[in-house]
């Protein structure tokens, strides 16, 4: 455990918690450990966002995968009393400390609230799936996972389309429980292939795009930080669709050119809408940057469109970055005018727009490792005509593997004279597996 004023400020809550309940209230060493407990917040200059996640805890980006022993009866008293999420502005004082350790002690099932702590419940471990018949069974247990999150990431978007700022606070915690589950290699991936028949696109894509984008900062090396930032831009990267009329979004036909200008609003939408709410434009200055320019396309060729000259703009690279989820996750996933893609020909549709210059081609290269679609004995289609299977993929050149014809004949992709990647084949062993047979 890394010991710094953050530390050890939660510890001296849990040794507050201690004293407070072996001590009456106002007793000499419950208001030293107070006087102790307001020092160390001082120190850390901050304020501080605890989330408590079963065995496990979130304190601001510091996940501890089990809570040290010093801490656990303070948390687990929080927890018998619904209390999962906590907030302690940094101006809390010794008074406000003893004011709300009185409450935690008493056992008290409600919510804390005062001007400077307050606490409650995010669910996050509470919320349990509710099969419904389009639920298949074999799928439920890692759904349910998943969907913890879901009540939260609606609660978020809700806040923020209010211009309420405490959808950021939601979406910080949601962003940071997602990167802890990440960090400690929990399965994501596989609810994300399977809830693409669920019928609450927009949460769900919110939530997919969020989890797609911070695994995919990750593999490419970005600072904890930048993954934190992105991830929450990820959440609201679509936020201005709450502007576009239902029937225009869920349209099963084809889209007349007003209803097009309808739906090429919503990056304009929603980046208007995050810059009125307080504290974005200064503390949380990216996610009105990605919510603009996720669908411009890294070679301008989206919306919305630029009136200056193409080479004059640059998009930020979280943009680019979120992009590549965003288009991934929107091919997977059921919607009113078409069914979902398979892996194989969503892949194809990344691969086809990198190479166009549509999404940034690193990003693509990385995405496609990260979701392991071209491993070796993947089958493909070259440029060229040729079919084949990878035989080798170097993780620094996954879209230019090795590639073994049906005469046997090697296809080095990387060398300047090969044929280029353009199609990934439909493998049948997958399809049976994404797509089981009810028992």
């Amino acid at each position: 455990m890394k010991y710094d004023p953050l530390t050890y400020f939660v510890m001296a809550l849990g040794k507050l918690f201690r004293m407070r309940r072996i001590y009456p209230a106002g007793n000499g060493p419950v208001l030293q450990t107070a006087r102790e407990a307001s020092r160390r917040l001082v120190e850390w200059g901050h304020s501080v966002r605890i989330t408590l996640l079963g065995d496990g805890a979130i304190v601001e980006d510091r996940r501890f995968e089990t809570v040290p022993c010093a801490l656990q009866p303070f948390f687990q008293a929080l927890w018998q009393a619904g209390c999962d999420s906590i907030q302690i502005d940094r101006s809390a004082g010794e008074e406000d400390l003893l004011t709300w350790m009185d409450c935690v002690v008493s056992k008290k099932r409600a919510p804390y609230r005062n001007s400077r702590i307050l606490t409650g419940s995010m669910n996050l471990c509470r919320h349990a799936l509710v099969p419904t018949a389009r639920t298949h069974p074999v799928f439920s247990q890692a759904v349910a996972g998943y969907l913890v999150f879901l009540p939260q990431v609606q609660e978020a978007l809700s806040d923020l389309e209010s211009k309420n700022p405490n959808g950021i606070v939601r979406g910080r915690e949601i962003v940071c429980a997602i990167a802890a589950q990440i960090v400690t290699g929990k399965e994501l991936f596989e609810p994300i292939q399977e809830m693409r028949d669920f019928d609450d696109y927009t949460f769900i894509h919110a939530l997919n795009v969020c989890v797609l984008s911070s695994a995919l900062a990750r593999v490419l090396g970005m600072a904890e930080e930048w993954i934190k930032v992105i991830s929450l831009a990820a959440l609201c990267h679509d936020l201005g669709k709450k502007q576009v009329p239902k029937e225009i979004l869920n349209k099963r036909g084809p889209l007349d050119p007003e209803e097009r200008s309808s739906i090429e609003q919503h990056p304009a939408y929603g980046a208007g809408l995050l810059i009125d709410i307080p504290g974005v434009a200064s503390e949380y200055s990216l996610m009105p940057v990605v919510a603009y320019e996720h669908h411009m396309g890294a070679d301008h060729s989206g919306y919305p469109r630029r009136m200056a000259s193409r080479e004059s703009y640059q998009h930020h690279f979280a943009s680019l970055l979120v992009a590549v989820a965003d288009v991934y996750d929107a091919l997977r996933t059921i919607r009113p005018y078409r069914k979902a893609l398979s892996v194989a020909r969503a892949s194809t549709i990344l691969i086809q727009d990198a190479r166009s210059g549509k999404l940034h081609r690193e990003y693509v290269s990385a995405f496609l490792k990260l979701v392991g679609v071209l491993a070796p004995g993947r089958r493909v289609i070259l440029s060229d005509g040729t079919r084949g299977t990878i035989i080798e993929a170097l993780k620094d050149r996954i879209l230019t593997p090795m590639v073994e014809d049906e005469d046997g004949q090697l296809y080095d992709l990387s060398h300047p004279s090969a044929p280029e990647l353009v199609e990934v084949e439909e493998d049948v062993v997958r399809q049976d597996q994404e797509h089981p047979k009810a028992a």
